[in-house]
């Protein structure tokens, strides 16, 4: 499908999807349950190379953020699609989103811009070098790292916008390497997709996150499970809402051949 088609879909389609959290959650358990060491080993890899990198020093960050996240990060979505179609899976399938390097990257540089742009009234208020280092801290221990400083309230002003992006675009990278959509359409039909139901995805997001963090809970190891358990959770409901649209079309296809038929 191309992503004419899908958008076109998207947009011309008046019936609201059913947002199904309960079976997002169940299914995404189930996918994860059936590979749980494949994804546990496979984020403790990548919680390897993105710590690794991070040891450069002024450059890790940008690295991890633009390059390594994106392109290593979907890879559990490959593996969660094949276990969620009973398609065979295997621990190589981690490493599939290097087939899609150029939108990805792409994307991540798109996203940082924007999020730069939309918070350089602050950086330009105070010590960059304060805020970056406040950021680096976070990262290590965000619960207990104390509040971003000298918060204005302000600030909101600039950070909602940044929440609300985050929010809306969370389907772009599977769009991109499930429906091979150039890196800004891919984010533009994450919107319209997101944006049918902003509030109740924004309730998804935070649940999801703190199911992603939770695992910090038990001696930090736990994260390893609940990192790719979010990140399950977050496939199946992917799957369930562009399945409504793209089977939506299908069925309409079905239903008009017999018309074409006659008409021939």
């Amino acid at each position: 499908m191309s992503d004419q088609n899908l958008d076109e879909l998207i947009e011309s389609n008046p019936t609201p999807y059913e947002f199904k959290f309960q079976q997002y959650l169940h299914h995404g358990f189930e996918t994860c349950n059936k590979f749980a060491i494949g994804f546990i080993l496979f984020f403790l890899l990548f919680m390897l190379i993105t710590g690794t990198v991070d040891l450069l020093s002024g450059l890790g960050d940008i690295i991890n953020r633009i390059f390594v996240t994106p392109v290593l990060g979907v890879g559990v979505y490959f593996v969660a699609r094949n276990i969620s179609r009973g398609n065979e899976f295997n621990f190589d399938q981690f490493w599939k989103g290097f087939q899609f390097l150029s939108p990805l990257i792409l994307m991540a540089l798109i996203e940082t811009a924007i999020f730069l742009l939309l918070i350089s009234p602050i950086l330009m208020s105070g010590d960059i070098n304060l805020y970056l280092e406040w950021y680096e801290e976070w990262q290590k221990t965000p619960l207990t790292i104390d509040s971003f400083p000298g918060f204005q309230t302000w600030y909101l002003f600039l950070l909602l916008p940044i929440v609300y992006l985050s929010i809306v675009w969370i389907y772009a990278p599977l769009l991109i390497i499930f429906y091979d959509l150039p890196a800004w359409d891919a984010m533009e039909t994450s919107r319209k997709i997101i944006s049918k139901q902003w509030r109740t995805f924004a309730w998804f997001y935070f649940l999801v996150s703190i199911i992603s963090v939770s695992g910090i809970l038990f001696f930090s190891i736990g994260i390893l499970y609940t990192l790719p358990l979010a990140a399950c959770i977050l496939y199946a409901s992917f799957e369930d809402i562009l399945d409504f649209y793209v089977k939506k079309e299908a069925d309409n296809d079905d239903m008009m051949d017999p018309l074409k038929d006659a008409f021939r």
